[in-house]
């Protein structure tokens, strides 16, 4: 090959995390002048910048072109190679610096939801994650008040780097109530690291009474609806039926028939009025958002735009980002701000809700992406959300 081509320094000590320059030292050694092509190779590929990726090299000419190396966490504490593809015409060869990537021990824990509420037993995940680049360690302990029984999944778990574990939690109470306000048991969730790195994590569970607030008027507008329906069927259509029954079918003139169909019609509503659920009709809705690198886009939808009263009571909330990108997503009610979630710590992340999110008639619910980096190998930050919940109203 005419153009040679070697990295200075051959061998370099990086930190995980940060960009390193090298410089990629090339040499003309034939007598005419080269066009050579670079490309980066090798399992470092996608991490390696070029400042050009043409060169023309005059005879005996040299010329150095820097090269940026940025391992980030994925990328395991070790040694590794950073190459680049020398093609020359038909002539293809490489060029490659040691790497040895510094350990880097990194984590960061969060508790999901902070507060929960339910008459029997509240429920939390914390979530850790390793935003290192060797495994890590984490112990976890729960301090609440006596009348408060905790339970841990697990309470010592292993993450590999750049993974997230998820331990379930899960707040008991000693005795439980059946009408009244409600209590507040506060408690802390300490995590420590291999590192001896700690972390403490407040949250509260709302004891709730055994029965809803909303239970005994459900309940009495039920049973009111099944009275109303029994009486009509007892007051205006059995009597009708039975007339009609003895009478002969060619003498029910069209007033007669249509009176009858307005009966079976006012029985029907009863009858839906009386098995219909407390908080009106299961719906989804899926949202998905896809934005370029360093934008931001918002998929919005119009509940009930045409104001009709109606209500979404949002008791599911699951979020994907399959890609792996990096960067914000916020769940919207008009312009307020339901869930606020960074990508970098999750896949698919879900969240079931003790006490439904209220989307009143005319209001809108959007999905909002910011793209800081899409996944690998794409070209935009693609996240979505399946939402979950009960439509009410006329």
């Amino acid at each position: 090959m005419s153009v040679n081509a070697s990295f200075q320094p051959a061998r370099v000590n990086v930190v995980s995390g940060e960009a390193t320059a090298l410089n990629l030292h090339l040499h003309n050694e034939s007598d005419g002048e080269r066009m050579v092509t670079l490309r980066p190779a090798g399992d470092l590929a996608a991490r390696i910048v070029l400042e050009t990726e043409t060169v023309f090299l005059d005879p005996n000419e040299q010329l150095d072109v820097p090269v940026v190396v940025g391992p980030d966490a994925s990328v395991a504490a070790g040694d590794h190679s950073c190459v680049v593809e020398v093609v020359d015409g038909d002539v293809t060869a490489s060029a490659d610096a040691a790497l040895v990537v510094d350990s880097s021990e990194s984590w960061s824990a969060r508790l999901d939801p902070q507060r929960s509420r339910s008459g029997g037993a509240g429920r939390h995940k914390i979530a850790i994650e390793n935003t290192g680049n060797v495994p890590v360690g984490v112990q976890l302990t729960v301090s609440a008040e006596a009348d408060l029984d905790t339970e841990l999944a697990a309470p010592f778990v292993d993450v590999d780097p750049g993974a997230t574990a998820n331990v379930e939690f899960r707040a008991t109470p000693s005795a439980t109530f059946w009408s009244g306000p409600t209590i507040e048991h506060p408690f802390t969730v300490a995590l420590t690291g291999s590192s001896d790195e700690s972390v403490e994590l407040d949250g509260v569970y709302e004891q709730g009474p055994r029965i809803p607030a909303w239970l005994v008027p459900a309940a009495a507008g039920m049973f009111a609806a099944l009275l109303i329906g029994t009486v009509a069927w007892f007051t205006l259509l059995k009597p009708s039926v039975e007339s009609a029954a003895r009478e002969d079918a060619a003498e029910l003139d069209t007033a007669q028939q249509a009176l009858l169909d307005e009966q079976v019609v006012q029985i029907q509503i009863a009858a839906d009025e009386a098995s219909e659920l407390p908080l009106g009709r299961a719906t989804d809705l899926r949202l998905t958002v896809a934005a370029g690198e360093a934008v931001t886009s918002t998929r919005a939808f119009d509940f009930d735009a045409s104001g009709s009263g109606r209500t979404l009571s949002i008791t599911d909330v699951i979020f994907q980002n399959p890609t792996g990108a990096v960067g914000r997503v916020e769940l919207l009610r008009d312009e307020d701000v339901l869930l606020d979630q960074e990508m970098a710590n999750f896949r698919d992340l879900d969240f079931h809700l003790v006490a439904p999110l209220s989307v009143e008639s005319a209001s809108s619910i959007a999905l909002r992406v910011s793209c800081a980096t899409p996944g690998p190998g794409t070209d935009e930050c693609e996240v979505s959300a399946t939402i979950v919940g009960f439509v009410d109203g006329p």
